[in-house]
């Protein structure tokens, strides 16, 4: 009895220690899936997305992982999704901002910040060629039951981030340059397994 009750506290233990490691992940995906979603309502005609990218990276990392890009004839999107819930503060001026659910307080890293890598890595593919092209930083908390965050307009609901993409009315590329640069970024996609998992390790040591 008492080496089946060990077995099952272990048991227990390995399972609760896997959801507590595994769990952050599982909840940013469905995140970034919401986000997916709400991306396309964007007319295929004029706005081509891409999600989960790792890219080649001049920054704290040798690669970088972007939740979306939408490519389109009036700029490019950087999307950086949280899936965080509760109350957001923060200023785009910030180095923190705060999660707030109910007394219990929590402070991370001001994405605004985390996105600049991002589009740091998409400039270094593409304005050598497109120099005109603009890159938008834009971030989306799909989660999150009130935004308290000043000093930006471009941090908003899963929603607010798509009406804000369609704001930009001003082509600035053509068609075949919107696809060329789509065909630029997806052949600098790293999809080798072991170099994402490197760089998952990578970003714990960063945090």
């Amino acid at each position: 009895m008492f080496e089946k009750a060990l077995i099952i506290i272990v048991i227990i233990l390995v399972i609760g220690f896997l959801i507590k490691r595994k769990l952050p992940f599982w909840i940013g995906g469905i995140g970034e899936g919401f986000v997916t979603k709400k991306l396309l309502q964007l007319d295929p005609t004029h706005y081509k997305v891409l999600n989960d990218l790792l890219l080649p990276s001049k920054g704290s990392l040798d690669v970088t992982q972007i939740d979306h890009i939408v490519v389109s004839n009036y700029g490019i999107f950087c999307i950086e999704t949280k899936s965080y819930q509760g109350w957001i503060f923060g200023n785009a001026n910030q180095e923190y901002w705060t999660q707030v659910i109910y007394h219990y307080k929590k402070r991370f890293y001001n994405p605004l910040r985390q996105n600049y890598a991002h589009v740091k890595a998409i400039e270094e593919l593409v304005m050598p060629r497109y120099h005109e092209v603009q890159i938008i930083s834009l971030v989306a908390f799909p989660d999150a039951d009130k935004l308290k965050i000043s000093g930006t307009d471009f941090v908003g609901y899963a929603r607010d981030v798509v009406r804000k993409i369609q704001s930009f009315v001003n082509p600035i590329i053509t068609d075949s340059e919107r696809d060329e640069i789509y065909k630029i970024l997806i052949n600098a996609n790293i999809q080798d397994k072991e170099v994402r998992k490197l760089h998952d390790k990578g970003v714990k040591k960063l945090k």
